[in-house]
């Protein structure tokens, strides 16, 4: 049996008549007779009675119909499926992304991309440096945002550089300043991320410069944590300005500093031909959203 004998079947099924079958098929009446006749030799039994001009369905031909109707519907939900992967409006993209970055870029790409195809699914995994750093080359995410360093193992390796801002409490008296000296800062409780990090070490480095000493009070994992803090009054902090921008609705201020600190975040994604269109679709839209917080970026 074929697909456009089954397709005659259910059309004479559900119109009673060949005559309605073959308008519906846009095929002749004696085609359809003939795809029927033939149907019922391949199965071996027969599937209507034909009496008084007219076809009646037998029993056999009521179960068959079942298991007929069933797999139609679902051939037309794969040529449904397969239409909206064409049209890139299906499919499915996992990403693992540094926590500021799940907080703010991630969902502002997300909205953008779901306005224009709200059938894509998406699978936000956040996860640390460390982790991500070993688990991308196994293809288990199809983006990875991640600190470096970072081995791009074959796949397309985009840096961002943005320029790191100071958050303070509102009403405190830097919340005020155009921008802020080192000489500012150092005379501040200052909390910061470990002494690891990239922009730890750009910092002490550039306290080191000026004569002053980089001895943060508190010292924490996540850009967020900081500015927490920094909101229950015990600090200033450097941060980056995705994570401040998170916070700005709060009872913090944005203040820019004089120093050239910068966040470096490596944006991973298989190279195009690899990636499906729905990937590469996305980087574009999350790099649109990334460029909004700093010019100083390096795609």
């Amino acid at each position: 049996m074929n697909l456009r004998q089954l397709q005659c079947f259910k059309m004479i099924m559900l119109h009673k008549t060949v005559s309605k079958a073959a308008e519906v098929l846009n095929m002749s009446q004696p085609g359809v007779s003939t795809m029927i006749a033939n149907l019922e030799h391949q199965l071996g039994f027969a599937l209507f009675d034909r009496r008084s001009g007219r076809l009646h369905p037998t029993v056999e031909a009521t179960y068959f119909y079942e298991v007929t109707d069933r797999l139609l519907g679902d051939l037309d939900l794969a040529n449904q499926v397969a239409r909206q992967i064409r049209q890139g409006k299906f499919g499915a993209i996992t990403i693992a992304t540094l926590p500021g970055y799940g907080l703010t870029v991630l969902p502002q790409a997300i909205a953008r991309m779901h306005a224009a195809k709200p059938d894509v699914k998406f699978d936000i995994q956040t996860r640390s440096s460390h982790m991500v750093r070993s688990l991308f080359p196994s293809q288990q995410y199809d983006i990875a945002l991640v600190e470096p360093p970072v081995e791009p193992s074959g796949n397309v390796y985009r840096e961002i550089r943005l320029r790191c801002v100071c958050v303070v409490p509102a009403g405190h008296p830097l919340a005020t300043r155009d921008v802020l000296s080192i000489e500012e800062m150092a005379r501040e409780k200052i909390v910061a991320l470990f002494n690891d990090h990239s922009t730890s070490r750009q910092l002490s480095a550039a306290f080191a410069l000026a004569g002053f000493d980089w001895a943060p009070s508190i010292h924490t994992q996540f850009f967020a944590t900081n500015c927490e803090l920094v909101e229950k009054d015990v600090g200033i902090s450097i941060v980056d300005p995705i994570t401040a921008s998170h916070f700005e609705n709060r009872n913090l201020v944005t203040v820019p500093i004089e120093l050239d600190i910068f966040h470096e975040v490596v944006l991973l994604h298989p190279p195009a031909g690899e990636a499906s269109d729905l990937v590469d679709q996305f980087v574009q839209e999350l790099l649109e959203v990334v460029s909004s917080y700093e010019q100083d970026i390096a795609i």
